[in-house]
């Protein structure tokens, strides 16, 4: 079925779009979170030194799971 609205794939106003789109996910995450964009991907990381920064990392990944339900984006739980 062809789509009927959206940015074609490969278009030069895709990665743009999407950088715009994505562009509050860093802040909603809070200064915590260890985010990382690149293209289309966000890798959200955390260094375990300490029990603590499991903790942390849980807290990052709830915030992000609420990002993407707010946005309707749909993760891919495969890649992680």
């Amino acid at each position: 079925m062809d789509a009927s609205c959206g940015i074609p794939q490969g278009s030069i106003l895709g990665p743009l779009l999407f950088i715009i789109f994505i562009n509050d996910l860093v802040e909603f995450c809070g200064p915590d979170a260890n985010i990382f964009l690149f293209a289309d991907d966000a890798k959200l990381y955390e260094h375990i030194k300490i029990e603590g920064d499991v903790g942390t990392l849980q807290a990052c990944a709830d915030k992000l799971v609420d990002w993407a339900e707010q946005w309707l984006v749909k993760i891919n739980y495969k890649k992680m």
